[in-house]
């Protein structure tokens, strides 16, 4: 009988943290630790957990940020790892909150809930301070796309006014294998009649989402950007065609062999001066003089703010995890260590699907090693996706925040690829504003602008923001040339599409597509507004130009979707500048064309780098 009643009372013990909440004023959060209380915040806030696994125990923690004006747009925010908390984008990234030396909060003005509410997840369950029993980590990414999913339907139940909104999934580093995992089965469950999701897109920043090209990529990019001294080439190059041989019989997340090659470079870059051991930062490959802190895994120095703030009790009572044992920790070995054995496929294979039914933004900090763009744009150019391979002759086209060049992008068939530039594998946490008007252009909100500052995307990359002198161009300097810019824009782009075509007809065949390059002119020839060709000529990439996509060979119908427009604006704009596919389930969904919304306009305008455990070979940390 006494031994009953203790069963029963540890149960209820073990419970009472894992128990959900019922309505959302049980998740209300109504201080915060740290925030000036003279500061009147313009969101509401909500946490907590939801439960996911009963038989577990297991529990999925969320920090929910609502705007107070009324927004059609929900993101949801995952950091990577696995097992790396997404308060790093909360109070690292793209949240509203940036943790001080002595724990107060500082408030930014640059987070992503500007115009849509945030809901930043700690998944899957172990994750930060999400919870679970030591037998119920996931073993799968079919297993984490499960319970994910679960979250999102009860996390509809308690704010029922969510689901209505326009839903858009966002991550990086190992969120580039979660949201695609998570975005196919929701697409999967809308075609079978299941659910109404209404998933609008999904956006994955410095993303580990094709193992393949990115094992390529790190040898390229080391070398390119001279991180490696001569003498340690070989033991890579060594290690580098062992990889190769495997790939040709794996398709998974990850090759445990692949791994030792980010491994030995960073090795190469250690050495020793004045008693202290020094190495490159994996994240930020700029940084390539500091005191060896595990080559990055102690990088942004916030960590250790971030880490003591969100252990303080103060801060756990006011998100409703008070009975919460061990400290929250920014990124944990178990989750990842319960995935070992995975065998699932990587989601590079899931994204041509994906982009039948929905757009799809991949970006990145150009200074980042360990998900780096080369990488990225190696998976682009050997993918197929709706009926041709690469970005053909999509253009890179310049992107401009206030008068400073920001990046570029290139866009084709509902895909569109963003290269942020001197920004690194935490690109929001170097770029705040930038990515902040990237996502607000991917979602088509914002009037071209960030947080009051005028942003524009250009189609010719010769051209400057500023005048001759090098001095920002004023508002009066602007109203001279609409009239007679318009129209002389207009002249020249016909003369030139007369000239062009006369030319193309001269020398075809001629390269079409764009090779491998950091560069920041990483994209193809030609801007492809008025009409597009599959190419028959095949660029060259790494992996011997291996394609693992399915291969759309059938012709497809140009929708307007993927289409630039060139638009003119208001002095009040300057002011406030049906084929199918096969799921992962084995199911079909029917192919929809949504416009993407980055477009041409001409006037206007874990840690997550995280410490994630980090063995030889190093894990992504946030792969952050």
């Amino acid at each position: 009988m006494l031994s009953t009643i203790r069963t029963h009372a540890l149960l209820l013990l073990s419970t009472t943290v894992a128990v959900a909440a019922q309505t959302a004023d049980d998740y209300k959060v109504t201080t915060v630790p740290g925030v000036d209380t003279t500061i009147a915040l313009n969101f509401s806030q909500y946490a907590g957990h939801i439960e996911i696994t009963p038989e577990y125990h297991g529990n999925l923690f969320f920090w929910s940020i609502q705007p107070n004006i009324e927004t059609e747009k929900l993101i949801i925010w995952l950091n990577g790892g696995p097992g790396c908390s997404s308060m790093d984008g909360l109070f690292m990234g793209n949240g509203p909150y940036r943790v001080n030396r002595d724990l107060s909060i500082n408030v930014t003005s640059t987070g992503w809930q500007e115009h849509a509410t945030m809901v930043f997840v700690d998944q899957p369950v172990g994750t930060g301070y999400s919870l679970v029993d030591t037998k119920g980590y996931a073993k799968s990414m079919v297993e984490i796309m499960d319970q994910f999913v679960t979250f999102i339907d009860k996390l509809f139940e308690v704010f029922p006014e969510y689901k209505e909104k326009e839903m858009y999934l966002a991550g990086e580093s190992y969120a580039g294998t979660y949201v695609p995992y998570f975005a196919s089965r929701m697409l999967e469950l809308n075609q079978n009649g299941d659910r109404k999701y209404r998933l609008q897109g999904i956006a994955i920043g410095n993303g580990w989402i094709s193992p393949q090209h990115q094992y390529d990529a790190y040898v390229d990019f080391a070398y390119e950007k001279e991180l490696v001294p001569e003498e340690h080439k070989p033991i890579i190059n060594s290690v580098y065609q062992q990889c190769k041989k495997l790939l040709q019989y794996s398709n998974t997340i990850k090759v445990d062999e692949c791994e030792m090659i980010l491994s030995k470079i960073v090795d190469a870059t250690v050495y020793e001066q004045d008693g202290s051991k020094y190495c490159i930062n994996m994240y930020d490959s700029r940084l390539t003089s500091l005191v060896d802190d595990g080559c990055g895994m102690a990088w942004p120095v916030d960590i250790a703010d971030v880490t003591r703030y969100m252990r303080t009790p103060e801060v756990m009572s006011a998100v409703h995890v008070e009975n919460f044992k061990g400290g929250w920790t920014e990124c944990g070995s178990k989750v990842g260590e319960s995935l070992n054995g995975d065998k699932s496929v990587a989601s590079y294979n899931l994204l041509p699907q994906i982009l039948e039914e929905i757009p799809v933004l991949l970006f990145g900090g150009d200074q980042d090693l360990i998900c780096n763009m080369l990488g990225i744009n190696y998976l682009a150019g050997n993918m197929t996706w709706n009926g041709a391979k690469g970005f053909q002759d999509a253009k890179a086209l310049e992107w401009y925040v206030g008068d400073i060049q920001a990046g570029s992008f290139k866009q084709a068939r509902n895909l569109s690829l963003v290269t942020i530039y001197d920004g690194s594998h935490m690109v929001s946490y170097d770029k705040p504003l930038v990515t902040l008007d990237m996502m607000n252009r991917f979602m088509g909100v914002g009037d071209n602008q960030a947080n009051g500052v005028p942003t524009r995307i250009i189609g010719d990359t010769t051209s400057s923001p500023g005048n001759n002198d090098g001095s920002p161009i004023q508002e009066s300097d602007w109203s001279q040339y609409y009239g007679l810019g318009t129209l002389t824009l207009i002249v020249v782009i016909c003369f030139a599409g007369v000239l062009g075509y006369c030319w193309y007809k001269s020398r075809k065949p001629a390269f079409q597509g764009y090779g491998p390059t950091g560069s920041h002119m990483d994209g193809g020839e030609g801007l492809g507004i008025f009409t597009k060709k599959r190419s028959t000529q095949r660029t060259k990439f790494r992996l011997e130009d291996h394609d693992d996509t399915n291969e759309l060979d059938e012709l497809v119908i140009e929708t307007p979707g993927t289409l630039f427009t060139a638009e003119g604006y208001s002095d009040d704009d300057r002011r406030h500048q049906q084929r199918s596919t096969t799921t992962i389930a084995g199911n079909t969904i029917r192919k929809k064309h949504i416009p993407a919304r980055f477009a041409i306009e001409d006037y206007d305008d874990d840690n997550q780098v995280s410490n994630d455990s980090h063995t030889t070979p190093p894990p992504m940390k946030d792969l952050n």
